[in-house]
C-alpha cells in the first residue's frame, strides 16, 4: 500500500535559500512539507508570511509552524502562564497568515505542582487561548508536543488526554522525545505499533489523518534518561526509522512527517526513500 504522508524538514533547507525561494527549491528536490521555526522570534511581520504561504501553496509544500520554546503554560507564576498563552496566540496569528493550519509547541513544565495539578492549568490555558483564537477568527490547530526531558509536561498519556478535551488541540507525535525520555524506550516495529495504537484508540481514524509527526534519531543524557541532542538518520542513536516507516505505509497513515535530524532536507530525503522501499 503506498502512503499519502508529507515530508519535510524542520526550518529551511540547509542548502537551498531561506524564504519564499525555500518553497521553489523543496519542490524541487521532492519535499512537500516544511515547519517554519518560530522557536526564538515572532517577529515576521504580515507581509512576508502571507508571501511564504503564498510560495508554498504555488509549489505545493504544506506548511506548519513551531512556537517558541519560552512556553509554560503550567508554571507556578500567573505571569509567566500569561506570556505563555499571548505566546502561542501570536504563533498562531502568524500561521493563519502562512496559511499553516498547525502549530507546534512544548507544553512547559511541571514547575512543582503535582501532575494532576499540571494538567488542569493546563486545561485551563488551553481553553483561553483557544477563546482567544475563536474571538480573532483563527482557525489554527494547536499541537502540543510529546516532551524528552522528565520534568517537562508532555508524555504521550497527558497529549492524548489534552486532545480528546478539545477539538482544536491534537498533539505533535515526536518519537525521539518519546524515546530519549523513557531511556530508549522504542527498539522495535511493536514498540512503535504501541504508541500508534494509543493515539488511535482516543483520536480514531480521523484523528490520524494528517497528524503532525517529528522524526529524528536522539542521544539520551548521561543518565540515560532524557534528550541531550539530535542526531542524523542512520547514525545508530535510535530510534529507527525504517520499522516506524513499514507501519506507515501498511496500514496507510496520511502523517505530515517533519525531519527534525540536523541534516533537514537531506534526511528528509532519505526518510521519503525508505518509506519507498515498502510500497
Amino acid at each position: 500500500m503506498s502512503t499519502p504522508c508529507r515530508i519535510g524538514p524542520a526550518g529551511f533547507p540547509l542548502k537551498g535559500p531561506h524564504g519564499t525561494g525555500a518553497m521553489e527549491y523543496l519542490k524541487k528536490i521532492g519535499l512537500n512539507a516544511m515547519e517554519y521555526q518560530a522557536v526564538r522570534s515572532l517577529r515576521i511581520g504580515k507581509k512576508p508570511a502571507l508571501q511564504l504561504g503564498s510560495a508554498a501553496s504555488e509549489n505545493g509544500v504544506l506548511l506548519t509552524l513551531h512556537g517558541p520554546y519560552a512556553i509554560n503554560l503550567s508554571s507556578n507564576k500567573k505571569l509567566v502562564r500569561r506570556q505563555s498563552v499571548q505566546r502561542i496566540i501570536k504563533s498562531a496569528e502568524i500561521a493563519s497568515w502562512m496559511g499553516a493550519l498547525h502549530i507546534t509547541f512544548h507544553p512547559g513544565y511541571y514547575s512543582g505542582l503535582p501532575k494532576e495539578l499540571a494538567m488542569q492549568v493546563q486545561k485551563e490555558a488551553l481553553k483561553t487561548v483557544l477563546e482567544k483564537l475563536s474571538e480573532r477568527k483563527i482557525n489554527v490547530e494547536l499541537g502540543p508536543e510529546t516532551t524528552g526531558k522528565p520534568d517537562q509536561f508532555g508524555t504521550l498519556e497527558e497529549l492524548v488526554e489534552l486532545s480528546t478535551c478539545f477539538d482544536k488541540v491534537r498533539l505533535t507525535l515526536d518519537f525521539a522525545h518519546i524515546h530519549a525520555r523513557a531511556g530508549g524506550i522504542i527498539k522495535s516495529r511493536a514498540d512503535y505499533e504501541k504508541i500508534l495504537d494509543a493515539v488511535e484508540k482516543s483520536l480514531g481514524s480521523e484523528g490520524m489523518r494528517n497528524l503532525v509527526v517529528h522524526f529524528s534519531e536522539v542521544e539520551t543524557t548521561s543518565r540515560g534518561v532524557g534528550e541531550r541532542r539530535h542526531h542524523p538518520i542512520g547514525s545508530g542513536y535510535g530510534p529507527d526509522f525504517r520499522s516506524l516507516a513499514e507501519i506507515i505505509v501498511e496500514k496507510g497513515y496520511s502523517f505530515i512527517i517533519i525531519c527534525e535530524s540536523p541534516l533537514l532536507e537531506i534526511d528528509a530525503l532519505k526518510m521519503k526513500k525508505i518509506l519507498a522501499r515498502f510500497k
